[in-house]
């Protein structure tokens, strides 16, 4: 069992050069586990569930499961603060996550009954994400204790950059094998094998997780459920959790169906949607560079209110955009998304650190992540409650119904709850 110990409880502190070589897997691992993530979510998800016989609804609602395993991400500092050594919790758990949503497109060989194929799709997938919830805080953490103290941005813009392109030119080619055998009415061969592929990608990703040489934590502490109560009694932090919750809740109306309406009512094709992704990569890399500069220059309640502005202008967009003219208008929605999504994030997060208290940053982010993504999985839930209601007298307009609430919503909350965000550098 010394290789055990060796790979997870090592007897001494890590040398420069094992943190370099953990530095140079952690990349290839990220690039790795980016291409699982994107083979079992978004399109390749909706498409898979399509194949199955699945309702729009039950659709939205497998869509939403990540946003429900982000609430776990307050649970998780309760588990992970208190170790020093964590690689093996989070490599049990990522490897939990990955076998899970990847077996998923294995079910008809072992489930032939397609109700019952679809249940398990739903519980598996639920498994998986709970687990990623409750692992990503954690996993977070040790990246950031392996990365170069001096150039940590430089290191994760590198990170970033060669995570997109490997995972935006892999899933471009299984999409083009994927439209390939659905033209010819060979759909599951074509789900067989991106399930076979995300299996060997799962595996390849246990052994570079395994080989990352941890740098563990010198010092532990234990946090109390207390905690959760300061960020909503902070009178300087509460109009950004506000915001934040009420952004959530109404964002979550839309969300979830956005995958199957492109696919479903727009008609748009696996390879065409991962090909305007390549771009839209692209561009939100760009735009994360771009917003930054913003920030520096003015706020980083500017930055929110601008790409929200933006952002909600698309999710109208999507409730007014129709197939015949879906192929010029999508990719357009699709780019803009992208290009703010980034500096939303990245502005939202600096605010959130900036107003948090030095001892309570974990917690206040915590919370603001837990409450927001509670706040959308509430919704998400009435959306899929309301839509096959909708879709009877309605028919495919019934989504579009939902952006337009998600959109008018957002918008409410940008004037009222926005007006009330902090301005800072």
């Amino acid at each position: 069992m010394n290789w055990f110990h060796q790979l997870f409880f090592p007897a001494h502190d890590p040398t420069e050069s094992e943190l370099t070589a953990g530095r140079r897997c952690i990349i290839v691992e990220s690039a790795v586990a980016s291409i699982i993530f994107a083979l079992v979510s978004s399109n390749f998800l909706a498409g898979y569930l399509s194949y199955l016989g699945a309702s729009v609804s039950f659709c939205a609602k497998v869509a939403m499961i990540p946003s429900l395993g982000c609430v776990l991400q307050f649970f998780s500092p309760f588990i992970f603060e208190r170790m020093h050594h964590r690689k093996l919790a989070i490599w049990l758990m990522c490897l939990l996550f990955r076998i899970s949503v990847s077996s998923i497109f294995l079910m008809p060989l072992t489930v032939p009954n397609m109700d019952r194929a679809r249940i398990v799709v739903l519980i598996l997938y639920t498994v998986g994400f709970f687990s990623a919830g409750l692992v990503t805080p954690g996993l977070e953490h040790m990246i950031q204790g392996l990365s170069p103290q001096g150039g940590r941005g430089q290191y994760y813009a590198v990170k970033s950059i060669i995570c997109t392109c490997i995972s935006s030119a892999a899933t471009l080619m299984l999409g083009r094998i994927l439209d390939k055998y659905l033209a010819e009415d060979a759909g599951y061969t074509g789900f067989f094998i991106i399930g076979i592929v995300s299996l060997a990608l799962t595996a390849m990703d246990a052994v570079l997780l395994a080989a990352v040489r941890e740098n563990p934590v010198k010092f532990t502490s234990k946090m109390h459920f207390s905690d959760i109560l300061r960020p909503i009694k902070d009178p300087n932090y509460r109009p950004l959790l506000l915001y934040c919750v009420i952004g959530g809740l109404t964002g979550g109306f839309a969300s979830p169906f956005l995958s199957v309406y492109e696919l479903r009512v727009l008609g748009l094709s696996h390879t065409f949607i991962t090909s305007v992704g390549i771009v839209s990569a692209v561009v939100g890399m760009a735009g994360s560079w771009v917003w930054g500069r913003m920030a520096d220059r003015t706020a980083w309640n500017r930055v929110i209110w601008l790409t929200a502005f933006l952002n909600l202008s698309c999710t109208l967009g999507w409730a007014l955009v129709r197939p015949g003219f879906a192929s010029l208008v999508a990719p357009v929605l699709i780019v803009v998304t992208a290009a703010c999504t980034g500096g939303a994030s990245l502005a939202s997060i600096n605010l959130q650190f900036s107003l948090a208290p030095e001892n309570g940053k974990t917690a206040y982010y915590g919370v603001t992540t837990a409450m927001s993504s509670i706040a959308s999985c509430t919704s998400a839930a009435i959306g899929t409650a309301v839509q096959p209601l909708l879709e009877k007298s309605m028919g495919d307009n019934s989504i579009s119904v939902l952006f337009l609430i998600a959109a008018v919503g957002g918008f409410v909350n940008l004037l009222i709850n926005g007006r009330k965000l902090p301005s800072i550098t």
